[in-house]
């Protein structure tokens, strides 16, 4: 969900990468070569946390941002949204189950990946109106 921690994560990998293929370079490379190896695990550090929630998916034990109504307004982000936990494995359009905090489970279909700052969607299929 927290990909901002992925992006530092990345940012450590691909750095140790781009200094290790440096100091393996023949004597004679300029300093050149190290600003564009180091340009270049910027820019996939960057790019890591976009990429990767669409390799990786939806998986279980995720904490999932559900949908319960459809939303016309742009600026109204948290209005008929509840947060669940993914019960198992799946990927865009694909029907997974998901757990409330109250116990209760239904079954969503995953509208989004998870961004940045915030976690996946699940739109509810159907939602069960208990009577007491």
């Amino acid at each position: 969900m927290f990909n901002l921690f992925m992006f530092f994560k990345a940012f450590v990998l691909f750095t140790a990468a781009a200094l290790i293929i440096y100091s393996l370079t023949p004597t004679g490379t300029g300093i050149d070569v190290l600003l564009k190896l180091l340009a270049f695990a910027v820019g996939s550090a960057i790019l890591t946390p976009f990429v990767y929630p669409h390799l990786r998916g939806v998986r279980k034990g995720d904490a999932v941002r559900v949908v319960l109504s459809e939303q016309k307004l742009p600026f109204n982000l948290f209005y008929g949204r509840s947060e669940a936990v993914a019960m198992g494995n799946g990927r865009m359009g694909s029907v997974i189950r998901i757990a409330f905090e109250n116990g209760s489970e239904e079954d969503g279909v995953v509208v989004s990946y998870a961004g940045m700052l915030t976690p996946a969607e699940v739109k509810i299929l159907r939602k069960e109106i208990r009577v007491v």
